[in-house]
C-alpha cells in the first residue's frame, strides 16, 4: 500500500491537492478535494497520483532542467 487515508496527494499531471479518503483495492484509491465550498471525489490508480512532496521535487527538477537548457540553448 503506497498511500494511506489522510495522505495529501496530487495528480501526476497537476491540479488540486487531494486527500486520500480510502483504499478501494490494491493500487486504487478514493480521493477527495475541495473547490471553493464543493467537495469532489474520484477514484485514481496509484500511478496517477503522487505525494505533494514527490510532486514538488519533480517540479524543482523540471525547473532546474529548464534553466540548464536555457543557459545551454
Amino acid at each position: 500500500m503506497k498511500f494511506k487515508p489522510g495522505d495529501i496527494v496530487i495528480k501526476t499531471t497537476g491540479g488540486n491537492k487531494m486527500t486520500i479518503f480510502d483504499r478501494i483495492s490494491d493500487g486504487v484509491y478514493k480521493c477527495i478535494w475541495f473547490v471553493e465550498s464543493s467537495v469532489n471525489e474520484s477514484i485514481f490508480n496509484e500511478e496517477e497520483i503522487v505525494t505533494l512532496t514527490e510532486y514538488k521535487r519533480f517540479l524543482k527538477t523540471e525547473e532546474r532542467d529548464d534553466k540548464i537548457n536555457q543557459l545551454l540553448g
